[in-house]
């Protein structure tokens, strides 16, 4: 009773299902749970499943994609819902989640070149420890199962020489074989007690090292070397326990303890030397690479074994296709609220490079797609968890809520850019000192001087004693912007326009023309 589901799984749950004991109802059922991809069977005598009078029972395999925790209530909540729909008569009375067949215990054989027997002293060790390594393998690699043993090795020796599935045929005398690299498993212990107690020792020596890194960067006294006792300490026997499964040279042994010991230390080390190390600091950090991780892995559980995964290759070039048009729309649109809305001056009467209208729609479209991404995120977990039928509409609300939500955020994040950087604009001229550029937008602060009498000035009089802003002109009409809090706290009606040809602009240096 194998299920046939339409979908990726993970997860198998059998449920013992009383239906009412009638021939038609017995098949509709069958065919209702055989049609979604389920495994359907009788229960059988060995199954000993005991129903109440009036009732058969039905073993049905549900598979399941996402948290163990919550399969067993997942799969009962899609039966018993899916029976409604159809008007079934029958209920759930036991559910047991299957676990997966316990991985055996196997070891794995390398094919390598043997050390030339006319070596000399040097060459032979060199090539000793170069094979320890897997440097004169000849990628050949035998998998038998079990734990290892002198007959175990006997029995793959000459299973490699009795057998060639091709290329050069193993030769005895030119070849040997070496067991992969690894700690050597207990004996009696169960596959994942042995997993769990790598990720242990590894995630121990990692945080040390990474702690003692830390310490060597945070600090600059000397003293701060004596932090490298630590991983200079623990990198012997890292390395044997690394290399236990089988002999290997002292020299390969300590090589591999120093690996993983110096790749945690220089990382600490670049963390110490490029961040606040305060107590603070630390927990920020570690909060983000927290926040990081949990995001990632939502994103895998959205993403993976989805709709989106079986169409990625639709649907990303149908996404990346409006972005050439989207991206300079929303850099126009900030380089118009920049130019119209803080200084009165029209977008189309100031030239700005194409280009820039791509960079300064670049930082509120990444903050977008950073929400957007915590959202899939968010909708992974639930995902993973089975997130059941009377709390997944709320969910789906809150989630559009959400969205809303993060798209009004994005686009006052992007305004308050704008009016900030316009506020430094406006506090430097007013300062006298040329201010700061805005994606393309510069600035320069002059002086203007009238080349008649009588010059048409909209917004007028043009200001003669003290600097004024010009923009990048285009056309023969000329936007100036006048810092003077004389005019008041509306500052578009600080815009002056006067004709290029009317007046002379001189770039200012201080507060005084």
């Amino acid at each position: 009773m194998t299920p046939q589901a339409l979908g990726p799984y993970n997860r198998r749950v059998r449920l013992v299902v009383e239906v009412r004991d009638d021939q038609d109802e017995l098949e509709l059922a069958s065919g209702v749970f055989g049609a979604q991809g389920w495994g359907v069977r009788p229960a059988r005598d060995g199954d000993s499943v005991t129903v109440d009078d009036g009732y058969a029972g039905l073993v049905v395999e549900v598979p399941v994609h996402g948290s163990r925790w919550t399969a067993r209530s997942t799969a009962v909540e899609q039966l018993t819902t899916l029976a409604k729909r159809r008007k079934l008569d029958l209920w759930v009375r036991e559910s047991k989640l299957i676990p997966p067949r316990p991985a055996e215990t196997q070891t794995v054989y390398h094919v390598h070149r043997r050390v030339p027997a006319d070596a000399g002293p040097v060459l032979r060790w060199l090539a000793e420890h170069w094979a320890a390594v897997g440097g004169l393998d000849v990628r050949h690699t035998l998998q038998l199962r079990g734990e290892y043993s002198d007959e175990q090795r006997e029995r793959a020796l000459a299973e490699l020489g009795a057998r060639n599935i091709g290329g050069p045929p193993f030769d005895p005398d030119a070849h040997d074989i070496r067991r992969a690299i690894g700690p050597r498993p207990d004996s009696g212990s169960t596959q994942w007690r042995r997993d769990a107690g790598r990720v242990a020792v590894i995630s121990a020596v990692v945080l040390v090292c990474v702690a003692s890194g830390i310490v060597l960067g945070a600090f600059d006294t000397a003293w701060r070397f004596t932090a490298l006792l630590v991983p200079a300490a623990i990198s012997w026997p890292t390395g044997a326990w690394m290399t236990s499964n089988a002999p290997r040279p002292k020299l390969v042994r300590l090589g591999c303890g120093m690996v993983l010991a110096g790749s945690g230390t220089f990382a600490g080390w670049m963390w110490g030397r490029s961040e606040d190390t305060g107590l603070s600091g630390l927990l920020a950090g570690l909060g983000m690479t927290l926040g990081l991780g949990l995001t990632a892995f939502g994103l895998w559980y959205a993403l993976s074994a989805s709709w989106f995964s079986r169409n990625v290759q639709w649907f990303l070039p149908v996404l990346a296709a409006p972005l050439p048009f989207v991206i300079p729309w929303v850099g126009a649109i900030l380089h118009a609220v920049y130019l119209e809305d803080m200084f009165g001056i029209p977008a189309d009467a100031v030239h700005v490079g194409f280009y820039w209208q791509y960079f300064v729609a670049f930082r509120p479209l990444a903050v977008a797609v950073l929400f957007l991404l915590g959202l899939i995120a968010l909708a992974g977990w639930a995902r993973h968890f089975n997130v059941q039928a009377p709390v997944s509409g709320f969910f789906r609300v809150s989630l559009v809520l959400a969205g809303l939500i993060a798209v009004l955020t994005v686009v006052q994040i992007a305004l308050d850019d704008v009016e900030k950087a316009a506020g430094r604009a406006m506090d430097a001229a007013g300062a006298g000192h040329r201010p700061p550029g805005y994606f393309g937008l510069r600035a320069e602060l002059v002086c203007v001087r009238p080349l008649g009498d009588g010059t048409p000035v909209v917004n007028g009089p043009v200001p003669t004693t003290h600097p004024v802003l010009s923009f990048q002109p285009s056309g023969d009409t000329l936007w100036l912007w006048d810092p003077s809090p004389s005019r008041g706290d509306d500052t578009e009606r600080h815009a002056l326009r006067v004709r290029a040809e009317d007046v002379e602009l001189v770039v200012a240096h201080g507060r005084r023309c």
